[in-house]
């Protein structure tokens, strides 16, 4: 389900003073122990507890791309 080296978009369930919440963080995977996610940050997160709701990978998109483009005008 996981993989070690890609970024995840993690949603928590979060208790505060002011009651529950969601949070919401993007973290990559360094390392995997069962159920339990050992993020570069060092935060340890069980994905089976009740408190993890979702994660999702995060895909990084190029702005620029490493292709050439054809040249379109072309003076002899």
């Amino acid at each position: 389900m996981f993989d070690i080296g890609t970024g995840y978009r993690f949603v928590m369930i979060e208790g505060t003073s002011e009651g529950w919440g969601e949070l919401s963080f993007t973290e990559k995977v360094i390392d995997i122990d069962g159920p339990l996610l050992k993020l570069e940050s060092g935060r340890i997160i069980n994905s089976h507890s009740s408190l993890f709701v979702d994660a999702t990978p995060v895909t990084m998109l190029a702005s620029v791309s490493s292709i050439p483009e054809p040249a379109t005008d072309i003076v002899a």
